[in-house]
């Protein structure tokens, strides 16, 4: 199925929600906080997303598990230090 939503051009809710594996009430929240962009025709309640929308959307607001994981190693943490400089320790 996710070949074929490449395919096209405009998405409905279920599709979105498939693809990132959350709930069409997730999508929702996203549209409604204006993270994602969407379309209705005239006389439709029905919102339609656009792909390069949804690809855009993808690329700033994820992460990939490998990217957190070396940020993580990156940010370490300093050791606590009393006033005087050395270190502490709870016996």
């Amino acid at each position: 199925m996710e070949k074929d939503l490449w395919g096209k051009e405009l998405w409905s809710q279920n599709e979105v929600a498939q693809h990132f594996n959350v709930s069409g009430n997730t999508i929702k929240n996203w549209r409604e906080r204006g993270l994602l962009s969407y379309f209705k025709a005239p006389g439709s309640n029905r919102p339609q997303y656009y792909r390069l929308e949804i690809e855009h959307f993808q690329k700033t607001h994820t992460a990939w598990r490998k990217e957190v994981k070396k940020q993580d190693k990156r940010v370490g943490r300093a050791k606590p230090r009393l006033s005087s400089g050395e270190d502490w320790r709870i016996s």
